[in-house]
């Protein structure tokens, strides 16, 4: 996001917020009242319809119900702390894995930057939390952004185009802005185009979907922008040397600063133009045919600005190696990078073949592929597991246990089709490239959360964790 376009957009927040939280109610609403009446909103109107049928009268309705509503919101937003904890990180996914925290808040007073681990994971005058996802076809599968307190939404803008990339950017942005009282906002930026599912004025409960990450406004790649404020000043809630206090998370989402692997494929066409990232175009496999061939993959690296050499072999069924080189580093080393190889390699044998990547002299990709005489049909993904979590909020998480570089035999893009039932009913479904999925907090009570993988044409055997 533009640094002038937030501060306009802060100093709005201001004034909503201001107008919003003003005041105090002897009874204070809870925020669960809120979310009720907004909910029987729609039944309400519809038994009204039914015995009212002029224009008008259905209006005075409207209006009189609308404000009742901003009344019951003034009210839970003036009865709250100012100072609720995050329960989660507010994208689905896993930070670390799948996600990739690429910025924080810039510390650095004046010129310089620094997050609150006294390094550079941030840029100057940077003012919220940008997480990346792997590529616009995982954008275009759909990665659900959630609201991670509750709170009224204040802004909403949509409409905008979401494949910024680079340098082709743009000014105006998809966002949500919601107030969760007293001077703490946050901001969900870049949002895909048509996705938002809230409107001004809603009350939202953490862990209700707002909508899809995308690369709307200023953006360089896929991510969500999700700035937090405290007293109506952005802040950053992971605590560190640099950043003294307590955080401002329940439970602080792991960051980690060993190098790992994102993400690792083979094409069958190369990864020139949109074949390459961040539109990943390219035609996956993981196989080819016997004979002298030419094998490019991928890596996709996060952590990775310290790499300083590279090694590759291709390793035949019986254990022999029939290539193997050392090629100098030819990737941008940064936080979050890839790099592209290409072989000409004898395919002698047929059968399954490995190839073996290091990168400082550690093995991070062992990826198998096969040698065959003839085209090998579709696989489905691999098999997973399910692991579901309740922050202390009551927000409930479906976690996919599952080896990024090893999510399908073909090295398909795999979606996750998350189903969560309580009492027998399904009360949300949805498909993600996310290997996590939220459950708003106002559904109590035992839930169950089926997940099954598919790569589009087949699917593996369904998971399902229940608590």
């Amino acid at each position: 996001m533009s640094s002038g376009w937030l501060l306009a957009l802060f100093a709005a927040a201001a004034a909503a917020a201001t107008v919003t939280a003003g005041g105090t109610s002897a009874a204070c609403a809870t925020s669960d009242e809120v979310a009720a009446f907004q909910a029987a909103t729609p039944t309400a109107r519809a038994a009204y319809a039914k015995t009212h049928k002029r224009t008008k009268d259905r209006a005075a309705w409207d209006a009189r119900r609308r404000a009742r509503l901003q009344a019951l919101e003034r009210s839970a937003l003036s009865c709250t702390s100012g100072r609720q904890l995050l329960p989660f990180f507010p994208q689905a996914g896993i930070v670390g894995r799948d996600l990739y925290l690429t910025n924080t808040v810039d510390l650095a007073a004046g010129v310089g930057i620094r997050d609150p681990w006294c390094g550079s994971r941030t840029y100057d005058g940077h003012t919220g939390e940008d997480v990346v996802i792997r590529s616009f076809r995982e954008q275009a599968i759909g990665v659900p952004v959630f609201a991670a307190l509750d709170g009224r939404v204040n802004d909403v803008q949509e409409g905008q185009k979401d494949t910024s990339f680079g340098t082709q950017t743009l000014p105006w942005d998809n966002h949500v802005l919601v107030d969760a009282g007293h001077g703490q906002l946050q901001v969900y930026g870049h949002l895909r185009r048509g996705s938002i599912k809230v409107k001004e004025g809603d009350w939202v409960v953490a862990g209700q979907q707002l909508g899809l990450t995308g690369s709307s406004g200023n953006s360089s790649w896929p991510h969500l922008h999700f700035t937090t404020m405290l007293n109506f000043e952005p802040t950053d809630p992971w605590p560190g040397p640099c950043r003294p206090g307590a955080s401002g998370w329940a439970q602080d989402p792991a960051v980690g600063d060993d190098l790992y692997v994102r993400d690792f494929t083979f094409s069958a066409d190369g990864f020139a133009g949109r074949k390459d990232l961040p539109w990943d175009e390219a035609t996956r496999t993981g196989s080819f045919a016997s004979g002298r061939s030419t094998v490019d993959f991928r890596v996709e690296l996060g952590n990775a600005a310290a790499v300083s050499s590279v090694s590759v072999r291709f390793v035949r069924p019986d254990g022999s190696t029939a290539l193997a080189d050392e090629p100098r580093v030819s990737f941008t080393r940064f936080r979050q990078t890839w790099g592209t190889w290409r072989y000409t390699v004898d395919l002698d044998v047929v059968g399954r073949w490995r190839l073996l990547v290091d990168f400082d002299r550690r093995t991070l990709v062992d990826a198998p592929f096969d040698v065959a005489a003839r085209p090998l049909a579709n696989r489905a993904p691999a098999p997973v597991t399910a692991v579901l979590t309740a922050t202390a909020a009551g927000v409930r998480v479906c976690t996919v246990a599952q080896d990024l570089a090893h999510e399908d035999p073909d090295y398909d893009i795999v979606r996750y089709r998350y189903v969560w039932r309580a009492g027998g009913r399904v009360v949300r479904a949805v498909t993600s490239a996310g290997l996590a999925d939220a459950l708003a907090r106002t559904m109590g009570g035992q839930v169950s959360c089926t997940v099954t993988p598919s790569d589009g044409r087949l699917s593996a055997p369904p998971a399902t964790a229940t608590g």
